[in-house]
């Protein structure tokens, strides 16, 4: 019977990576360094971030603001004002907001974060009506003075118009016209007008105001400003 040959096993020694004092000092001692020193340096400077976005306007008198929270650390100031003034804002997701505005103005964004790093930004708005509306033509005939009137953006409002006589008293147009300006343009409003003279009050619709005096032979070129207010009886 043939005798069995039985290899007595090699036995390998096999040196944990571990075991070596270099890897050692990398893994407990300079790799948490680094990682504690960046997490503290970017909690440190870390600012702030935000999306802001002006819409576009269909009638020169409203634009609706975007206001988004990009930033994903605790905040400790959020501020959105529109010429200094703070703007009233909705809360639409959680962490966007909305607003619309009726004049042009400068928005301006400030955050502050936790940390204390803030940041200040600008955003200008001029897409609404803020011209005054036109005289394109006036005619003085046996004292009725007639008026064509022109707002190419958010149009005249014809349901404002008035006027003021040399004694203070409220002229109301005799007639209103929109003719063909169904948006509000070359409208044509008719005043009765005496020795005394008259203003005429234009308003478009955007709630811009321009105020030309007349008299029985001449225009006075001009408007008066909101803080010269007529008397009224």
């Amino acid at each position: 019977m043939e005798q069995k040959r039985y290899r007595r096993p090699v036995t390998m020694r096999r040196r944990s990576i571990l075991s070596y004092e270099w890897v050692r000092i990398l893994l407990f001692y300079i790799l948490p360094f680094v990682v504690i020193n960046l997490l503290i340096f970017f909690l440190v400077t870390t600012r702030p971030s935000y999306d802001l976005t002006v819409g576009d306007t269909d009638d020169y008198r409203t634009a609706d603001v975007t206001f988004t929270i990009t930033s994903f650390m605790p905040l400790k100031n959020v501020t959105v004002t529109l010429d200094n003034e703070p703007l009233v804002m909705v809360q639409t997701g959680r962490r966007s907001y909305r607003s619309t505005v009726t004049h042009n103005g400068v928005l301006e964004v400030h955050m502050e974060n936790f940390n204390g790093v803030s940041i200040t930004g600008y955003e200008v708005i001029d897409i609404l009506d803020n011209e005054l509306p036109d005289v394109v033509n006036y005619s003085l005939d046996e004292g009725r003075l007639t008026l064509t009137l022109s707002d190419t953006q958010s149009g005249i409002d014809c349901d404002g118009l008035m006027a003021i006589d040399g004694n203070g008293n409220r002229v109301p147009p005799l007639s209103v016209d929109k003719g063909s300006g169904i948006d509000g343009t070359d409208v044509t409003a008719v005043f009765g007008i005496d020795e005394s003279g008259l203003t005429v009050i234009v308003k478009d619709m955007s709630g811009n105001e321009y105020r030309p005096s007349f008299s029985l032979t001449q225009i006075e070129e001009g408007a008066l400003s909101d803080s010269q207010e007529p008397t009224v009886e």
